[in-house]
Formats: C-alpha cells, structure tokens, sequence
C-alpha cells in the first residue's frame, strides 16, 4: 500500500469518527432535554425507555421541522422569482 493510500485511509477513518462524534453529541443533547422535560413534569415517575422515546421523537420532529422549513424556502424562492418575471412582463407592455 502507497503511502498516499494510508494517509487517504486515515483521514477518511478521522472523518468517520469526527461525524460520529457529533451525531453522539447531538443524541446527547437530545436526550438530555428529553430527560429535563420528562423530570419536570412527571418527576421521578419516568425510566430510560421514556427518555429514549422522547428523546427519539423530538429529533424526528425537528428533522421533519427542517424537511418542511427547506420546502417553504424553495417554494419562497420559486415564488420571488415567478414575480419578478411577471412583474417584468408587464414592464415590458407598459
């Protein structure tokens, strides 16, 4: 093996464990609201499943959050540009 080819594989191995770290974080994070939320309404009456129920249902929230936020900006921009040639059209006639 070159070793052009490890420094790639290496590299390519670091990248891996640096998007694996911040999916850890993130799941962390979530989890620990899930915990926060579940703590202050029901107290001490909650186990781990909970946690990782609520926790799993928040991130597919705001994951589909963000897949209906990308829609409304390309429908936006779809729009804008629409107008702007219809705007443009009655320019041209006037």
């Amino acid at each position: 093996m070159k070793l052009l080819d490890v420094y790639n594989e290496m590299t390519k191995e670091a990248e891996t464990e640096v998007v694996e770290n911040d999916e850890m974080v993130v799941i962390a994070e979530y989890t620990t609201a899930a915990d926060q939320l579940l703590a202050a309404e029901y107290g001490e009456d909650y186990n781990e499943q909970d946690v990782e129920k609520l926790a799993s249902m928040l991130i597919e929230h705001d994951a589909n959050e963000e897949i209906e936020q990308a829609k409304y900006a390309e429908w936006d921009a779809q729009g804008r540009v629409m107008a702007r040639a219809f705007v443009d059209e009655l320019n041209k006639e006037a």
